[in-house]
């Protein structure tokens, strides 16, 4: 409703970040990550599956990464599964798929939730802080473990602006390149699940 007037702009809207800044826009692709959370199994159940209640992923290109719910009583289970046209319903029913190849004994159970949202990759793999342009800086890429990555690259980009930095972080003016034949429209995401999905069975063949 109004304008605001800034010395510096700090941009962290990671898998979010959209045509917000153009620069930015061809250099960090979106891609959906979704979780499940199945019906309440009891702690025991819980325990007997977690026993040191840790979360835990598979090695996989395509992983599978799951937790006990913070009360201990559900499984939380995520992974990729539609990239371009976005249905929870249809994400939730791969993704228990997914859940009852990890835990057979638990094809009937139901589950009670189902979500996804956006996580950002980089070409290079790496999160990055830098200066787009004089005065704006970014702090994105964090591939899936934004909670805690994007905490502290939002610390150390605030600690680059107040002067108060005592060094350079190594994720901090690397060169962020751009995706060839991008510009915010990840047409290829589906290209390449597939041929990490090849590239998985094939893992399992060998094994």
């Amino acid at each position: 409703a109004g304008e605001v007037q800034a010395e510096n702009v700090l941009i962290t809207t990671n898998g979010y970040t959209g045509g917000f800044e153009p620069w930015l826009k061809r250099r960090v692709v979106p891609v959906p990550s979704y979780q499940i959370a199945t019906e309440p199994l009891g702690k025991d159940a819980i325990k007997a599956r977690f026993p040191n209640l840790r979360m835990i992923a598979d090695t996989k290109r395509l992983l599978y990464y799951f937790r006990p719910s913070p009360d201990r009583t559900r499984i939380l289970f995520g992974g990729r599964a539609h990239y371009l046209a976005h249905d929870p319903y249809a994400g939730a029913r791969m993704l228990h798929k997914g859940l009852t190849t990890v835990f057979p004994e638990l094809a009937d159970i139901r589950l009670s939730h189902g979500w996804w949202g956006y996580v950002a990759y980089t070409m290079d793999g790496v999160p990055h802080i830098g200066e787009s342009q004089k005065g704006v800086y970014h702090a994105v890429g964090c591939h899936g473990s934004g909670v805690v990555m994007m905490s502290w690259l939002g610390h150390r980009l605030g600690m680059r602006l107040a002067g108060t930095a005592n060094s350079k972080s190594i994720f901090e003016d690397r060169k962020l390149s751009f995706f060839p034949f991008y510009n915010g429209q990840p047409w290829f995401l589906p290209i390449m699940g597939k041929f990490y999905q090849f590239q998985d069975w094939l893992d399992v063949r060998a094994r």
